[in-house]
């Protein structure tokens, strides 16, 4: 399978909804008070920032329900969706999930939850790049400087956990170029973030969410990002394709999921308010500032999704297998 249906732009699911019913349609059932987001990953970092803008806005779809967020890290995500799936099925509780989390992780590390049979697939939220940074004091100016200091000595690089596209990006990238990457995994971006401040890593692999404001602030240098097409939030900076590296040409996502056996009208319910977030123009601005495509997509829609991603995965992984 070509890595470039892995983009939702090009997927014929995804480039029909901006025609799919569910569109503009008011949600009619009444869900509880308080709605639990658990977020997998520790407090600071890029997948927590856009569960607490997407929690915040969440007023414009939600009524008179409170979303509130939980960050429940760990396992890269394996804690948060077990917490999640045994959850009641009546839209109290839900997972912020990603490509990581939910496709490329229980390929890596066997997980007791069945990322596609013990979760609900609700709505896919919306795609976003990876890039890799280094501090911006540091020697390497291009992605070029940077792979030919690796293949000559172990150079570290830190991903939101063990598993995480973070990860496989930087197994890929090493062996297409020969570069002696050192994975170090932490358990959310800020920590990663943190340690290459500190110079306890000498570059990170990131979800562009999470670098931009640093890149603003001049603190890190981005040297390339995934994807078949430049971000938004980093125009100038090439991408890994672009760089002659044609391994990385894809993105990932965020979605929700809910606990097994929800009702699918209530479902196909929570994914149109969840569309409904769009209606805050500060919300969109924010998305679009921090690197993300917003989707929001149908329940059936982000499964297949989920699937698609889960096969793309696993070719990648057959040919560049990493361990944890």
């Amino acid at each position: 399978m070509n890595r470039r249906d892995f983009t939702f732009r090009a997927g014929a699911a995804i480039a029909a909804l901006a025609f799919h019913p569910m569109r503009g349609v008011a949600a009619t059932i009444d869900l509880p008070g308080v709605i639990n987001l658990l977020v997998p990953f520790v407090p600071g970092g890029g997948a927590d920032q856009l569960g607490r803008d997407f929690a915040q806005a969440a007023v414009h779809g939600f009524g008179r329900s409170t979303m509130v967020v939980e960050n429940k890290p760990g396992a890269n995500g394996a804690i948060a969706a077990r917490f999640v799936s045994k959850q009641k099925a009546d839209g109290s509780s839900l997972l912020l999930g990603s490509s990581s989390t939910q496709a490329l992780g229980p390929l890596i590390v066997k997980s007791d939850v069945d990322p596609i049979h013990d979760l609900t697939p609700v709505t896919l939220l919306a795609e976003t790049a990876n890039a890799l940074a280094v501090l911006a004091d540091s020697p390497y100016q291009t992605l070029d400087q940077y792979i030919q200091s690796a293949t000559k000595q172990s150079t570290t690089f830190g991903t939101f956990g063990a598993g995480s596209s973070g990860h496989l990006y930087g197994m890929v990238l090493a062996s297409a170029t020969g570069a002696q990457l050192m994975h170090v995994p932490y358990k959310g971006s800020a920590q990663a973030i943190s340690d290459l401040l500190g110079g306890h890593v000498q570059s990170v692999f990131l979800t562009t969410s999470a670098l931009d404001s640093l890149s603003k602030n001049k603190k890190v240098r981005i040297l390339a990002v995934t994807g078949s097409r430049r971000t938004g939030i980093f125009p100038d900076v090439p991408t890994f394709e672009e760089l002659g590296i044609k391994s990385l040409d894809f993105n990932g996502w965020f979605a929700l999921f809910a606990p097994k056996g929800m009702d699918p009208t209530l479902a196909e319910d929570i994914a149109k308010r969840s569309q409904s977030v769009m209606k805050d123009a500060a919300f969109g601005k924010r998305m679009k500032d921090q690197g993300y495509d917003w989707v929001g997509s149908s329940p059936a829609e982000l499964k297949d999704v989920l699937t698609r991603s889960i096969e793309i995965y696993k070719a990648v992984l057959a040919k560049h297998p990493i361990g944890v």
